[in-house]
């Protein structure tokens, strides 16, 4: 279903027409760009390793995996990183609303995914401690986003 729904969304945005840039109303906070370009650098670097060589990649996720469960989790995990980047280079909060809530939302799933098969985790190596970090930051990133977002509202017209 979440295929044929991206399916479809990209068809929509395809097809809606095309509003000219406004001016940025919220930039992002200077201190939230370094921690952005780290996060979405992250994500970005696995997607593309697990997609490219899934075979050297696959030992840096923290279960067992075959070559195309890497591929198919390099695809999801780059586009994660390309999201991430690509607000970063939007830096507009009131232009990546929709990532502000996609962001902790896709957080909070993976934390439920890996909390049912947390057996299949092994929790005491590296690659598990970074794969938590990296889904706090998601969720941190998102978090933080809508409250600044939120702080701003009432400045805006």
């Amino acid at each position: 279903m979440l295929c044929v729904f991206a399916l479809v969304a990209l068809a929509w945005q395809y097809f809606a027409l095309a509003q000219p840039p406004g001016s940025r109303t919220a930039p992002l906070p200077g201190w939230s760009k370094p921690a952005l370009a780290v996060l979405g650098s992250a994500w970005l670097g696995i997607g593309a390793g697990l997609l490219t060589r899934p075979g050297f990649w696959a030992s840096f996720v923290p279960w067992s995996t075959s070559g195309a469960d890497a591929q198919a989790l390099g695809v999801w995990a780059l586009a994660l990183g390309v999201g991430v980047l690509g607000a970063l280079a939007e830096d507009d909060l009131t232009r990546t609303g929709a990532a502000l809530i996609a962001l902790p939302c896709t957080a909070v799933t993976v934390a439920v995914v890996l909390a049912c098969r947390a057996s299949a985790v092994d929790w005491h190596s590296g690659p598990a401690l970074s794969l938590v970090c990296m889904v706090g930051g998601l969720l941190f990133a998102g978090a933080s986003g809508r409250v600044l977002l939120t702080r701003t509202s009432p400045a805006r017209s």
